[in-house]
């Protein structure tokens, strides 16, 4: 009886949290598409994540989010739930979604920031490096547990 009502929630749940990093990262992605067609001039101000690129208390929220993000990732996707082809759905729906944040996220860095320079005083651009790597490294270990 509690097996009948625990496997539909835990289901579900998975699901959600996928939908969830997913919007998060097309959105994310969604505003660096968005600074790198419409902000060509010197006199427009790019989106940025944070509310200002002064702000280092927004910055290390930001950055905090992203990690809670990966670890809660990280720890879902070594111990997938499931048998056989499920399983490896699911291993494949994250590979994709991290696999694709990262090539986005490091096309952006090297449009954006390739042209401009790399300032590490920039924490657009710390948060955006972290990103990346934060994004490569799920996607390896996927990869890597995947295989098993």
């Amino acid at each position: 009886m509690v097996g009948k009502i625990i496997f539909p929630l835990i289901f579900i749940g998975e699901w959600i949290l996928y939908f969830y990093v997913f919007l998060l990262v097309l959105a994310l992605n969604i505003i660096y598409f968005v600074n790198v067609v419409y902000v060509d001039t010197a006199g427009e101000d790019p989106i940025t994540i944070t509310t200002s690129t002064a702000s280092f208390i927004q910055t290390v929220l930001t950055v905090l989010l992203v990690v809670g993000l990966c670890i809660a990732c990280f720890l879902y996707t070594k111990y997938f739930a499931g048998e056989g082809f499920y399983k490896r759905f699911k291993a494949s729906a994250w590979g994709i979604l991290f696999a694709l944040n990262s090539i986005g996220s490091l096309g952006y860095l090297l449009m954006w920031y390739g042209f401009d320079g790399f300032d590490l005083r920039n924490t657009e651009l710390i948060l955006l490096l972290f990103i990346i790597l934060v994004s490569v490294f799920l996607t390896i270990h996927i990869i890597k547990n995947s295989n098993k």
